[in-house]
Protein backbone atom coordinates (compact mmCIF):
# COMPACT_ATOMS: atom_id res chain seq x y z
CA UNK A 1 0.00 0.00 0.00
CA UNK A 2 2.81 2.42 0.96
CA UNK A 3 4.62 1.56 -2.30
CA UNK A 4 1.46 2.34 -4.30
CA UNK A 5 1.05 5.73 -2.62
CA UNK A 6 4.73 6.55 -3.26
CA UNK A 7 4.35 5.67 -6.94
CA UNK A 8 1.27 7.88 -7.23
CA UNK A 9 3.10 10.79 -5.60
CA UNK A 10 6.07 10.36 -7.93
CA UNK A 11 3.75 10.14 -10.93
CA UNK A 12 1.99 13.35 -9.84
CA UNK A 13 5.30 15.18 -9.45
CA UNK A 14 6.39 13.98 -12.90
CA UNK A 15 3.17 15.22 -14.48
CA UNK A 16 3.54 18.62 -12.80
CA UNK A 17 7.14 18.88 -13.97
CA UNK A 18 6.18 17.92 -17.54
CA UNK A 19 3.35 20.49 -17.56
CA UNK A 20 5.72 23.19 -16.32
CA UNK A 21 8.07 22.46 -19.21
CA UNK A 22 5.27 22.34 -21.77
CA UNK A 23 3.76 25.66 -20.65
CA UNK A 24 6.56 28.14 -19.88
CA UNK A 25 5.78 31.35 -18.06
CA UNK A 26 4.70 34.25 -20.20
CA UNK A 27 7.67 36.59 -20.52
CA UNK A 28 8.85 39.50 -22.60
CA UNK A 29 8.36 39.29 -26.38
CA UNK A 30 11.40 38.25 -28.40
CA UNK A 31 12.37 40.87 -30.97
CA UNK A 32 14.82 39.95 -33.70
CA UNK A 33 16.26 43.49 -33.55
CA UNK A 34 15.50 46.99 -32.24
CA UNK A 35 15.86 50.16 -34.32
CA UNK A 36 15.89 53.60 -32.69
CA UNK A 37 14.75 56.86 -34.30
CA UNK A 38 14.63 60.26 -32.64
CA UNK A 39 16.71 62.90 -30.89
CA UNK A 40 19.36 63.24 -28.18
CA UNK A 41 17.64 61.04 -25.60
CA UNK A 42 18.25 58.12 -27.99
CA UNK A 43 21.32 59.22 -30.00
CA UNK A 44 24.25 56.95 -29.12
CA UNK A 45 26.76 58.78 -31.32
CA UNK A 46 25.44 59.43 -34.82
CA UNK A 47 26.19 63.15 -34.53
CA UNK A 48 29.89 62.32 -34.12
CA UNK A 49 29.95 61.58 -37.85
CA UNK A 50 28.21 64.65 -39.26
CA UNK A 51 29.28 68.35 -39.33
CA UNK A 52 27.25 69.66 -36.40
CA UNK A 53 27.90 71.43 -33.10
CA UNK A 54 25.23 69.28 -31.40
CA UNK A 55 27.73 66.77 -30.03
CA UNK A 56 28.58 65.14 -26.72
CA UNK A 57 31.82 63.43 -27.75
CA UNK A 58 33.84 65.22 -25.10
CA UNK A 59 34.23 65.15 -21.33
CA UNK A 60 32.51 65.31 -18.91
CA UNK A 61 29.95 63.35 -20.95
CA UNK A 62 30.44 59.61 -20.59
CA UNK A 63 32.32 59.76 -17.30
CA UNK A 64 30.33 56.76 -16.01
CA UNK A 65 30.19 54.93 -19.35
CA UNK A 66 32.28 51.73 -19.54
CA UNK A 67 35.87 52.85 -20.04
CA UNK A 68 34.94 56.31 -18.68
CA UNK A 69 34.94 57.76 -22.18
CA UNK A 70 32.66 60.17 -24.06
CA UNK A 71 30.84 58.46 -26.92
CA UNK A 72 28.39 61.09 -28.15
CA UNK A 73 25.73 60.14 -25.61
CA UNK A 74 24.27 63.19 -23.87
CA UNK A 75 24.58 61.80 -20.36
CA UNK A 76 27.10 60.55 -17.85
CA UNK A 77 26.57 56.96 -18.99
CA UNK A 78 24.21 54.70 -20.89
CA UNK A 79 20.95 55.70 -22.57
CA UNK A 80 17.64 53.85 -22.90
CA UNK A 81 18.64 52.14 -26.20
CA UNK A 82 21.66 50.55 -24.49
CA UNK A 83 19.74 49.53 -21.40
CA UNK A 84 16.72 48.21 -23.31
CA UNK A 85 18.91 46.18 -25.67
CA UNK A 86 20.64 44.64 -22.68
CA UNK A 87 17.42 43.91 -20.79
CA UNK A 88 15.90 42.23 -23.85
CA UNK A 89 19.12 40.25 -24.32
CA UNK A 90 19.95 41.53 -27.79
CA UNK A 91 23.36 43.08 -27.04
CA UNK A 92 25.07 45.37 -24.56
CA UNK A 93 24.83 48.66 -26.45
CA UNK A 94 22.95 50.32 -29.33
CA UNK A 95 25.47 51.17 -32.08
CA UNK A 96 25.00 54.33 -34.17
CA UNK A 97 24.36 53.55 -37.83
CA UNK A 98 26.74 56.31 -38.96
CA UNK A 99 29.69 54.48 -37.38
CA UNK A 100 31.88 53.14 -40.17
CA UNK A 101 33.06 49.96 -38.43
CA UNK A 102 29.73 48.33 -37.66
CA UNK A 103 30.01 44.54 -37.49
CA UNK A 104 27.64 42.21 -39.31
CA UNK A 105 26.28 41.02 -35.95
CA UNK A 106 25.46 44.63 -35.02
CA UNK A 107 23.65 45.08 -38.33
CA UNK A 108 21.60 41.93 -37.85
CA UNK A 109 20.42 42.77 -34.31
CA UNK A 110 19.56 46.41 -34.94
CA UNK A 111 21.17 49.84 -35.01
CA UNK A 112 20.47 53.40 -33.95
CA UNK A 113 19.47 56.25 -36.31
CA UNK A 114 18.67 58.95 -33.71
CA UNK A 115 20.32 62.36 -33.99
CA UNK A 116 20.64 64.92 -31.20
CA UNK A 117 18.99 68.24 -32.04
CA UNK A 118 16.63 66.70 -34.57
CA UNK A 119 12.84 66.63 -34.76
CA UNK A 120 9.97 65.32 -36.81
CA UNK A 121 10.02 68.59 -38.77
CA UNK A 122 12.90 69.06 -41.23
CA UNK A 123 13.14 72.74 -40.29
CA UNK A 124 14.08 71.83 -36.71
CA UNK A 125 17.18 69.94 -37.81
CA UNK A 126 18.29 72.67 -40.20
CA UNK A 127 19.10 74.91 -37.22
CA UNK A 128 21.73 72.48 -35.94
CA UNK A 129 22.56 70.60 -39.16
CA UNK A 130 21.43 67.28 -37.73
CA UNK A 131 19.44 64.33 -39.10
CA UNK A 132 15.66 64.95 -39.17
CA UNK A 133 13.27 62.05 -39.00
CA UNK A 134 12.91 62.00 -42.80
CA UNK A 135 16.68 61.48 -43.17
CA UNK A 136 16.70 58.82 -40.46
CA UNK A 137 14.03 56.90 -42.36
CA UNK A 138 16.09 57.22 -45.56
CA UNK A 139 19.12 55.86 -43.71
CA UNK A 140 17.01 52.89 -42.65
CA UNK A 141 16.47 52.22 -46.35
CA UNK A 142 20.27 52.19 -46.80
CA UNK A 143 20.56 49.90 -43.81
CA UNK A 144 18.21 47.40 -45.47
CA UNK A 145 20.53 47.09 -48.46
CA UNK A 146 23.40 46.10 -46.19
CA UNK A 147 21.23 43.72 -44.18
CA UNK A 148 20.10 41.94 -47.36
CA UNK A 149 23.70 41.60 -48.51
CA UNK A 150 24.51 39.83 -45.23
CA UNK A 151 21.55 37.52 -44.69
CA UNK A 152 19.61 37.53 -47.96
CA UNK A 153 16.22 38.94 -48.91
CA UNK A 154 14.01 36.44 -47.08
CA UNK A 155 15.86 36.54 -43.76
CA UNK A 156 16.15 40.34 -43.92
CA UNK A 157 12.37 40.62 -44.26
CA UNK A 158 11.89 38.28 -41.31
CA UNK A 159 14.28 40.28 -39.13
CA UNK A 160 12.62 43.62 -39.92
CA UNK A 161 9.07 42.26 -39.61
CA UNK A 162 9.87 40.86 -36.14
CA UNK A 163 11.84 43.85 -34.95
CA UNK A 164 10.81 46.78 -32.75
CA UNK A 165 10.84 50.31 -34.16
CA UNK A 166 11.35 52.64 -31.18
CA UNK A 167 10.63 56.32 -31.87
CA UNK A 168 11.08 59.29 -29.52
CA UNK A 169 11.07 62.75 -31.08
CA UNK A 170 9.25 66.09 -31.04
CA UNK A 171 10.76 67.92 -28.07
CA UNK A 172 13.12 69.95 -30.28
CA UNK A 173 10.24 70.80 -32.62
CA UNK A 174 8.37 72.50 -29.80
CA UNK A 175 11.49 74.13 -28.34
CA UNK A 176 12.00 75.72 -31.78
CA UNK A 177 8.33 76.74 -31.99
CA UNK A 178 8.48 78.72 -28.74
CA UNK A 179 11.43 80.83 -29.85
CA UNK A 180 10.60 81.29 -33.55
CA UNK A 181 8.40 83.60 -35.61
CA UNK A 182 6.23 80.56 -36.40
CA UNK A 183 4.50 81.13 -33.07
CA UNK A 184 2.99 84.35 -34.44
CA UNK A 185 1.79 82.66 -37.62
CA UNK A 186 0.42 79.39 -36.21
CA UNK A 187 -1.19 78.72 -32.85
CA UNK A 188 0.00 75.82 -30.70
CA UNK A 189 -2.90 73.54 -31.65
CA UNK A 190 -2.18 73.96 -35.36
CA UNK A 191 1.50 73.32 -34.79
CA UNK A 192 0.78 70.17 -32.79
CA UNK A 193 -1.32 68.90 -35.70
CA UNK A 194 1.48 69.69 -38.16
CA UNK A 195 4.02 67.74 -36.09
CA UNK A 196 1.58 64.83 -35.77
CA UNK A 197 1.13 64.70 -39.54
CA UNK A 198 4.88 64.47 -40.00
CA UNK A 199 5.17 61.78 -37.32
CA UNK A 200 2.39 59.81 -38.96
CA UNK A 201 4.09 60.06 -42.36
CA UNK A 202 7.41 58.82 -40.92
CA UNK A 203 5.77 55.83 -39.28
CA UNK A 204 3.99 54.92 -42.53
CA UNK A 205 7.31 55.12 -44.38
CA UNK A 206 8.89 52.70 -41.89
CA UNK A 207 5.88 50.41 -42.30
CA UNK A 208 6.37 50.44 -46.09
CA UNK A 209 9.99 49.41 -45.49
CA UNK A 210 8.89 46.38 -43.51
CA UNK A 211 8.40 47.60 -39.94
CA UNK A 212 5.40 46.11 -38.15
CA UNK A 213 5.94 46.71 -34.42
CA UNK A 214 6.26 50.31 -33.24
CA UNK A 215 6.70 51.96 -29.86
CA UNK A 216 6.07 55.70 -30.17
CA UNK A 217 6.87 57.92 -27.19
CA UNK A 218 4.91 61.02 -26.32
CA UNK A 219 6.54 64.25 -25.21
CA UNK A 220 8.13 64.46 -21.76
CA UNK A 221 7.39 67.43 -19.45
CA UNK A 222 10.03 69.53 -21.20
CA UNK A 223 8.87 72.60 -19.28
CA UNK A 224 10.71 71.07 -16.32
CA UNK A 225 14.15 70.91 -17.96
CA UNK A 226 16.63 73.25 -16.29
CA UNK A 227 17.24 75.27 -19.45
CA UNK A 228 13.53 75.92 -20.07
CA UNK A 229 13.11 76.98 -16.44
CA UNK A 230 16.11 79.31 -16.79
CA UNK A 231 14.77 80.84 -20.00
CA UNK A 232 11.41 81.45 -18.32
CA UNK A 233 13.10 83.73 -15.78
CA UNK A 234 11.16 82.30 -12.83
CA UNK A 235 13.20 83.03 -9.66
CA UNK A 236 11.46 80.14 -7.88
CA UNK A 237 12.60 77.76 -10.65
CA UNK A 238 9.23 76.10 -11.08
CA UNK A 239 8.36 74.08 -14.19
CA UNK A 240 7.02 76.12 -17.12
CA UNK A 241 3.40 75.04 -16.86
CA UNK A 242 2.31 76.42 -20.24
CA UNK A 243 4.86 74.22 -22.01
CA UNK A 244 3.88 71.18 -19.96
CA UNK A 245 0.21 71.74 -20.78
CA UNK A 246 1.12 71.96 -24.46
CA UNK A 247 3.05 68.68 -24.17
CA UNK A 248 0.06 66.99 -22.55
CA UNK A 249 -2.31 68.30 -25.24
CA UNK A 250 -0.01 66.96 -27.96
CA UNK A 251 0.27 63.60 -26.18
CA UNK A 252 -3.50 63.33 -25.92
CA UNK A 253 -3.83 63.86 -29.68
CA UNK A 254 -1.05 61.35 -30.38
CA UNK A 255 -2.55 58.69 -28.14
CA UNK A 256 -5.91 59.02 -29.91
CA UNK A 257 -4.29 58.94 -33.34
CA UNK A 258 -2.32 55.72 -32.92
CA UNK A 259 -5.21 53.18 -32.81
CA UNK A 260 -6.62 54.74 -35.97
CA UNK A 261 -3.21 54.58 -37.62
CA UNK A 262 -2.73 50.96 -36.55
CA UNK A 263 -6.07 50.08 -38.10
CA UNK A 264 -4.97 51.52 -41.44
CA UNK A 265 -1.65 49.62 -41.48
CA UNK A 266 -2.51 45.93 -41.87
CA UNK A 267 -0.62 43.65 -39.49
CA UNK A 268 0.91 46.48 -37.47
CA UNK A 269 1.10 46.93 -33.71
CA UNK A 270 1.62 50.49 -32.45
CA UNK A 271 2.12 51.08 -28.73
CA UNK A 272 2.01 54.51 -27.13
CA UNK A 273 4.68 55.18 -24.51
CA UNK A 274 3.64 57.75 -21.90
CA UNK A 275 6.98 59.50 -21.44
CA UNK A 276 5.24 62.36 -19.63
CA UNK A 277 3.90 60.11 -16.88
CA UNK A 278 7.18 58.22 -16.56
CA UNK A 279 9.21 61.40 -16.06
CA UNK A 280 6.70 63.22 -13.86
CA UNK A 281 6.64 60.27 -11.48
CA UNK A 282 10.32 60.94 -10.78
CA UNK A 283 9.98 64.74 -10.69
CA UNK A 284 7.02 64.57 -8.29
CA UNK A 285 8.66 62.00 -6.01
CA UNK A 286 12.42 62.63 -6.18
CA UNK A 287 13.22 61.39 -2.67
CA UNK A 288 11.50 58.08 -3.42
CA UNK A 289 14.07 57.45 -6.16
CA UNK A 290 17.08 58.90 -4.34
CA UNK A 291 17.24 62.33 -6.01
CA UNK A 292 17.82 65.62 -4.20
CA UNK A 293 18.42 68.03 -7.11
CA UNK A 294 15.55 68.43 -9.59
CA UNK A 295 15.88 71.85 -11.27
CA UNK A 296 19.51 72.10 -12.36
CA UNK A 297 22.03 69.83 -14.03
CA UNK A 298 25.21 68.30 -12.68
CA UNK A 299 27.38 70.09 -15.25
CA UNK A 300 28.48 73.65 -14.40
CA UNK A 301 25.81 75.86 -12.88
CA UNK A 302 23.30 73.37 -14.28
CA UNK A 303 21.18 76.22 -15.59
CA UNK A 304 22.28 76.53 -19.24
CA UNK A 305 25.22 74.24 -19.90
CA UNK A 306 24.55 71.64 -22.61
CA UNK A 307 26.60 70.25 -25.50
CA UNK A 308 29.76 72.28 -26.13
CA UNK A 309 29.04 74.47 -23.08
CA UNK A 310 29.40 71.39 -20.90
CA UNK A 311 33.11 70.64 -21.27
CA UNK A 312 36.41 69.90 -19.51
CA UNK A 313 36.61 73.48 -18.23
CA UNK A 314 33.15 73.19 -16.66
CA UNK A 315 33.06 71.94 -13.05
CA UNK A 316 30.71 69.03 -12.43
CA UNK A 317 28.93 67.79 -9.35
CA UNK A 318 30.53 65.10 -7.24
CA UNK A 319 27.52 62.84 -6.97
CA UNK A 320 25.48 62.75 -10.17
CA UNK A 321 23.27 59.95 -8.76
CA UNK A 322 21.48 62.61 -6.69
CA UNK A 323 20.76 64.71 -9.81
CA UNK A 324 17.85 64.08 -12.20
CA UNK A 325 19.63 66.04 -14.95
CA UNK A 326 23.25 65.67 -16.04
CA UNK A 327 23.33 68.86 -18.12
CA UNK A 328 20.65 71.56 -18.48
CA UNK A 329 18.54 69.33 -20.76
CA UNK A 330 19.40 65.65 -20.46
CA UNK A 331 18.86 63.16 -17.62
CA UNK A 332 21.49 61.11 -15.83
CA UNK A 333 21.93 57.39 -16.48
CA UNK A 334 20.09 56.70 -13.22
CA UNK A 335 16.96 58.34 -14.67
CA UNK A 336 17.35 56.41 -17.93
CA UNK A 337 17.46 53.20 -15.90
CA UNK A 338 14.16 54.13 -14.24
CA UNK A 339 12.73 54.99 -17.67
CA UNK A 340 13.83 51.62 -19.05
CA UNK A 341 12.12 49.83 -16.17
CA UNK A 342 8.96 51.81 -16.97
CA UNK A 343 9.15 50.78 -20.64
CA UNK A 344 9.63 47.13 -19.71
CA UNK A 345 6.62 47.23 -17.38
CA UNK A 346 4.20 49.31 -19.42
CA UNK A 347 5.05 49.19 -23.13
CA UNK A 348 6.99 46.05 -24.06
CA UNK A 349 4.44 43.53 -22.65
CA UNK A 350 1.84 44.92 -25.06
CA UNK A 351 3.71 43.24 -27.92
CA UNK A 352 3.03 39.75 -26.53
Amino acid sequence: MARTILLLVLLGLLLCFTAAIATPKRGQPEFSAIFYFGDSVLDTGNNNYIPTLAVANHAPYGRDFPGRRPTGRFSNGRLVPDLLNEKLQLKEFSPPFMEAKLSNSDIVTGVNFASAGSGFQDETSRLSNTLPMSTQVSLFGEYLLRLRSIVGEKEASRIVNNSLMFISSGTNDFARYYRSSKRRKMDIGEYQDAVLRTAQHSLKELYNLGGRQFCLAGLPPFGCTPIQITLSGDPDRACVEEQNRDAQAYNSKLEKLLPELQGSLHGSKIVYLDAYEAFMEILDNPAKYGFTETTRGCCGTGLREVGLLCNTLTPTCRNESSFIFYDAVHPTEKVYRKATDYILRNAIPQFN
